[in-house]
């Protein structure tokens, strides 16, 4: 029925994403669950495991019949693809995740950066001819992760620290960034940093907290949505920060494509439009001309989506090799 059956999985540091792939890239089946940002590499190996086999019962399909899995990390990845370190599985050092996880699947594996997966993901989805000499990707979840690529291939460094965005400093005197820093992007343009600055400024507003909305009781989109004059200031505060980090990129690297992915990009097409529209503030007027800003593909199955294609692709590689 299906030649080629691959798996991507995408751990975020709110939610894991996985889906199963059959040949063309085509989702056959598809599940989301939290992430234990707690869990020991040995238990995220085990819950991995498990997703892998609830997406083969999902589509009535034997274990024989996976070919490859594709896995995103929220962390630094070396070039040896040893998980290095990350601010969203902080009890993480050093980790062969995938002499951890290989043996349980018995199938190939290919281990990478989350964001690195979801920019993979989303170049899958344009025509091969129209493919961008360097797209840049930023996902905007419970971090801000980064990724760069050029002509397809993932920019990763000597040291595999390459494409952290979400580490450019735009304020140097700014907030605490969870790496110690001071006035990261990643404390401003984060799920977690927006949803944090909406609390601080509930909490300094003179008007009383019954005549505003409370993020935790409808959570920061809705709040945005229904007009929160308090979550439109904080949403504004990161989109600022946002055009500072996005605008040195685009004069350093001249993307064609930046895409944003994670919760916050999924606000909805107006917070795209408004990074579009100020990316030339800051920018080079020629690059900031080609630039276009888009939302990932897939939402936030991308990452998820871009695993799997990249285990696809180590299918086929083998495949061709052998011929």
């Amino acid at each position: 029925m299906r030649g080629c059956l691959t798996v991507g999985i995408d751990v975020g540091g709110t939610k894991t994403a996985a889906v199963l792939l059959a040949d063309a890239g085509q989702v056959v089946a598809r599940i989301t669950e939290p992430t234990d940002r707690s869990g020991s590499p040995q238990e995220i190996a085990e819950f991995t495991e498990g997703l892998v086999d609830h997406l083969l019962r999902e589509a009535s399909c034997s274990r024989d019949l996976l070919k490859a899995v594709g896995i995103g990390l929220p962390g630094l990845i070396t070039p040896g693809r040893i998980f290095r370190d990350s601010i969203i599985l902080p009890a993480w050092r050093n980790v062969d995740f995938h002499s951890l996880l290989q043996p349980r699947l018995g199938v190939p594996l290919v281990v990478d950066n989350d964001t690195t997966m979801a920019a993979l993901g989303h170049m899958a989805t344009i025509p091969e001819h129209q493919r961008p000499s360097c797209l840049v990707c930023l996902t905007l979840g419970t971090g801000v992760g980064g990724a760069i690529l050029l002509d397809g291939i993932p920019l990763r460094g000597i040291d595999g620290t390459a494409g952290q965005v979400g580490h450019t400093v735009v304020d140097p005197a700014g907030r605490r960034c969870d790496c110690g820093s001071l006035g990261c992007l990643n404390a401003y343009a984060s799920g977690t940093a927006i949803t944090e600055r909406f609390l601080e400024l509930q909490a300094e507003d003179p008007v009383p907290v019954s005549t505003t909305l409370v993020a935790e009781r409808v959570g920061l989109p809705q709040a945005i949505s229904q007009g929160d004059p308090l979550a439109r200031r904080a949403l504004d505060e990161a989109v600022n920060a946002l055009i500072v980090a996005l605008s040195g990129i685009v004069n350093v690297l001249n993307p064609e494509i930046v895409v944003l992915g994670g919760g916050v990009a999924s606000i909805g097409k107006e917070f795209i439009q408004s990074i579009q529209s100020r990316i030339s503030e800051r920018s080079f007027p020629a690059p900031a001309r080609r630039v276009r800003v888009h939302q990932a593909a897939h939402g936030p199955m991308t990452g998820a989506i871009g695993a799997g294609v990249t285990a696809t692709e180590l299918v086929l590689r083998a495949d061709s090799d052998t011929l």
